[in-house]
């Protein structure tokens, strides 16, 4: 099934008792004011929905809340629309809930719509004509100037027609529709007898079908999709932009709510922290600081958030900047997502803006390249927003598709920005910047050489302490790929991830004697093998001879078996313990069982020796043991 070529959702908003309700009423035949509360005080409370029949196809019209006590019901109501009706009535004009609206319209992003005047026939030709002029000094330098203007009367039934040409006449936003993923957030949760709980919104991403498995963020319970309705028929399929009611296996009502979020498994992550840029509205009053506590709405929530100004102690009227919302749970939202600032008290309007990272971690608020990063992303530079996330990742690689998925980008357009930067690629498909890794090269160089300065009798440095001593958080990939690139060069030596110069050797500063202390004392337990001699009598209460031990121990040469009983100081040769790990091998290939019996059969030597020996390989991940059954550890 295609998508519809030509959906288009708009929302009709305006001042309270303007006539939306009426307008949409005559327009469709759809009564939107569904609450008995409504219909006896003529107000909106709830959203209202119709829709309507054109010769373009189905019209989708959300009818908003005019009453100030309603504005967070309207905001919900306005994300994700495509266009608005701005209703103003002829015999007041514009009013304080006008230009709240349009103000949350224009933050929203919005960019197309008509102007309908209202009760026309509650003034003359002349009123009306005025009425007209201040509509459109109002709306001058806006999106909407030089929109339509249209002349209705509800109660006569007049401009109807003059009306669905124009909305005809309505561009259409293009949507892309990929099978990534949906996202539709709930504004509507209630029980049909006889199927369940059905929730309605309007699909913002992907591609929705019947017996789809659904996420319900951001508590991540699961369901599956029973059945779909747009417009009060059954479809098997729902594309962005449609109105859609879904029916839910598994759910019931009281565990869904206005505000949630069907998204597919995975697609989407709840956070507590989103980097945004914000425009304060030029009449707010008063500049937004640091610190500040918001109210802030986006698709159908409201969460209260605290304001982490990024490069500024403030932002002034008129002003836009980066900042990082702080909520007090977590919340759901994708990227590129629209959202809109109330006070707490007084709750007014204050701004909004646009999300850029919806998963971010706590930045530095003076941090350049966070907000080099940010701005990349304002501005839309796909290559200098990789370039600054890769750098922003310090010695570090980052997932290639987190960071795709981050950014908000195609893989083509990724890879493309990816090759532009020169981005190192490391194991496990993970990018890196260049320069970090030019640093990182030097930096294990150095530590290395600084090392062996420090400790010229060990054998080198150990991999796992690099990251504290370049005080960089530098993960496994990125640190692995470049020990491999020092090794490739000659420059590196990696023993079992003791790394250490190609050409050093701890045995270099010892004297003659030392030396000859050192080869005599390796020998003696390379030939001793299995059965190794008591440490007690290869030391023979020489400090001299302690000292040589210790360093071969240190350099790997001789190994200290791990073992449950402290109080045992056996050691092996290295050779030995390859040779057993190899023996091993070959006659238990994993997934093979064994026994300590086993074990003493295949090398031939004692209990004495072999349960120690066991414990050791437990011990160091070479073998695992449940209750006296081992098996090697599969590699």
């Amino acid at each position: 099934m295609e998508p519809p070529a030509n959906q288009v959702t708009l929302g009709v908003i305006g001042h309270v008792d303007h006539g939306k309700t009426a307008l949409v009423r005559a327009l469709t035949g759809i009564e939107t004011d569904r609450l008995r509360e409504e219909q006896e005080r003529g107000l909106s409370i709830v959203l209202g929905f119709s829709y309507l029949e054109s010769s373009r196809g189905v019209i989708d019209l959300i009818d908003v809340p005019g009453h100030e006590d309603f504005i967070r019901t309207m905001i919900s109501g306005a994300t994700g629309i495509d266009g608005v009706i701005l209703v103003v009535a002829a015999n007041e004009g514009v009013m304080p809930q006008t230009r709240e609206h349009f103000d949350i319209a224009e933050l929203l992003g919005v960019e197309r719509g008509l102007i309908v005047l209202t009760k026309t026939d509650l003034v003359s030709a002349d009123e009306l004509e005025l009425a007209e002029e201040d509509v459109r000094d109002y709306l001058s330098g806006t999106f909407l100037e030089g929109a339509p203007v249209v002349h209705t009367s509800a109660l006569r039934g007049e401009g109807m027609e003059d009306l669905q040409e124009a909305l005809v006449d309505i561009p259409v936003r293009a949507r892309p529709v990929s099978d990534a993923g949906f996202h539709l957030p709930v504004d509507r949760v209630f029980g049909m007898r006889g199927f369940g709980v059905v929730v309605t919104g309007t699909l913002r991403d992907g591609i929705l079908r019947a017996d789809q498995a659904v996420e319900i963020l951001p508590g991540g319970e699961p369901a599956s999709i029973r059945g779909l309705q747009i417009h009060n028929r059954h479809v098997d399929t729902a594309f962005p932009g449609q109105r859609v009611a879904v029916n839910l296996r598994h759910r019931k009502q009281g565990a869904l709510s206005r505000g949630d979020v069907l998204a597919a498994p995975g697609y989407l992550q709840p956070a507590r922290r989103i980097d945004v840029e914000l425009r304060v509205l030029q009449h707010a009053g008063e500049p937004l600081r640091n610190g500040a506590t918001v109210r802030v709405l986006f698709g159908t929530t409201e969460e209260i958030g605290k304001v982490r100004l990024l490069g500024t102690n403030a932002l002034d009227p008129g002003d836009a900047g980066l900042v990082q919302l702080r909520f007090r749970r977590k919340v759901v939202a994708r990227q590129g997502e629209r959202f809109i600032v109330r006070g707490l008290t007084p709750v007014v309007t204050m701004g909004g803006g646009s999300m850029l990272d919806v998963n971010a971690p706590r930045h530095r608020r003076f941090d350049s390249a966070v907000v080099t990063r940010l701005r990349s992303a304002v501005a839309g530079d796909t290559v200098a927003l990789v370039r600054a996330s890769l750098e922003e990742a310090g010695l570090g690689s980052i997932d290639r598709e987190a960071l795709r998925q981050k950014l908000g980008l195609t893989q083509a357009d990724l890879e493309a920005a990816a090759d532009s930067v020169g981005a190192i690629e490391v194991e496990g498909g993970r990018l890196m910047d260049a320069s970090a890794h030019g640093r990182l090269l030097d930096g294990i160089h150095g530590a290395v050489e600084q090392f062996h300065r420090q400790y010229p009798r060990r054998q080198g440095l150990a991999m796992a302490g690099i990251p504290t001593l370049l005080k960089a958080d530098i993960d496994k990939a990125a640190l692995q790929h470049a020990v491999h690139e020092l090794q490739s060069r000659g420059e590196l030596r990696d023993d079992a991830s003791i790394l250490s110069r190609v050409d050093f050797d701890p045995l270099a500063s010892l004297s003659a004697e030392e030396r000859r202390m050192a080869k005599e004392i390796e020998e003696s337990f390379r030939t001793c093998g299995l059965m190794p001699p008591p440490v007690e009598s290869v030391l023979r209460g020489d400090r001299v001879r302690t000292g040589v031990l210790r360093l071969l121990t240190d350099t790997g040469a001789l190994v200290r078996l791990k073992t449950y009983d402290r109080s045992r100081h056996l050691v092996m040769h290295r050779d030995v313990l390859r040779d057993v790990r190899r023996r091993l091998g070959d006659r238990f290939p994993y997934p093979a069982e064994f026994t300590v019996a086993d074990v003493r059969d295949e090398l031939g030597t004692t209990r004495k020796y072999i349960v120690p020996l066991m414990e050791h390989l437990d011990a160091s991940g070479v073998t695992i043991r449940t209750g006296n059954i081992r098996r090697l550890r599969e590699h």
